[in-house]
């Protein structure tokens, strides 16, 4: 019972659990209405923008599990989504084409952000926010202020890998979530990241090739980024230079809500998927009552530090 009791992500599963309930209770209609929060279709809609920020949390995670950070995940989704709308509907190139160029895009600028980190040696901090600078000015620059209307060229009833639309982003999600759950607690490299977040000079003693290990980690999540970008250009239908603006917060904290330490070597990608549900169901219901849309940023930051300062009281306890 008390390894049990031990896993963080239980407690990430009773905030989400506690979550719905209460706004399942406060939002509850007046006889014969339909529920407007507690209903299938909108848990769908809250499932499908949820794991969009989601693919890109599982790589955030990663990274702060490292001891790193990374605040342009939200840039590249747009830079990644205006690539592949560029050239889907303003090029004429094919889908398939289209798609792997935007997650080249992640590719891209994930390697050009482990080349500032680990060779030039700036602090993640300001290699990541420069990126992000990077990438959301060439979006504009490509679009020149414009989007693509990407849902003109597909085919109407068009399923995605044979799947309905609406599914695609938790599918793809529930992929990679279990990809990289395996990966970090099965395999010799996602033991490296571990080792190089707890401490980093332990691990270099150790033998664990430190740079290798942190490029690897950042070109992950860039590139889990542009496939959130690429996944949300099709969802969305719309190429734009804006997208994902400020979300860089809900995915860092997506990460942190789910058990990611800030000061490294702990967390999980399980943890990372139920922190986005927990923000994805706060997002969608804050606006169902009336007045409360505008403290949805409020909320986000109280909740951050909040787990932040838990965070920090359990392991000094520890």
């Amino acid at each position: 019972m008390k390894r049990i009791a031990g896993i963080r992500e239980l407690s990430t599963v009773a905030i989400l659990v506690a979550e719905v309930l209460f706004f399942a209770w406060y939002l509850w209609p007046e006889a014969g209405r339909t529920h407007p929060f507690f209903n299938l279709d909108n848990a769908l809609l809250v499932l499908k923008y949820s794991s969009i920020y989601g693919i890109a949390a599982v790589g955030a995670a990663v990274v702060i599990i490292s001891g790193g950070i990374d605040l342009a995940p939200g840039a590249v989704i747009a830079l990644s989504g205006v690539v592949t709308g560029h050239l889907f509907v303003a090029s004429g190139v094919g889908l398939g084409a289209s798609v792997a160029a935007g997650v080249l895009v992640g590719l891209a600028s994930g390697l050009l952000t482990s080349l500032l980190i680990v060779k030039v040696r700036l602090p993640p901090f300001i290699a990541t926010l420069g990126m992000m600078g990077i990438a959301r000015g060439v979006a504009f620059i490509i679009t020149e202020g414009q989007y693509y209307d990407v849902s003109s060229r597909l085919a109407p009833g068009w399923r995605p890998l044979g799947l309905p639309a609406d599914w695609l982003a938790p599918v793809v999600l529930l992929v990679l979530a279990v990809v990289f759950q395996i990966l970090m607690t099965r395999f010799q490299w996602g033991r490296a990241v571990f080792s190089i977040g707890g401490n980093e000079t332990a691990a270099l003693f150790s033998g664990i090739a430190i740079g290798r290990i942190k490029t690897t980690v950042y070109v992950l999540g860039g590139v889990l980024a542009a496939v959130a970008g690429v996944v949300l250009v099709i969802v969305q239908g719309q190429g734009k230079a804006d997208l994902a603006t400020g979300y860089e917060l809900d995915i860092i904290a997506s990460a942190v809500v789910g058990g990611a330490s800030l000061t490294g070597g702990r967390g999980s990608v399980a943890g990372a998927v139920l922190g986005t549900l927990i923000f994805g169901v706060l997002r969608n219901a804050l606006p169902q009552i009336p007045g409360a849309t505008f403290y949805d940023r409020l909320i986000v930051g109280v909740v951050v530090i909040v787990i932040v300062v838990m965070d920090q009281l359990m392991l000094r306890k520890k």
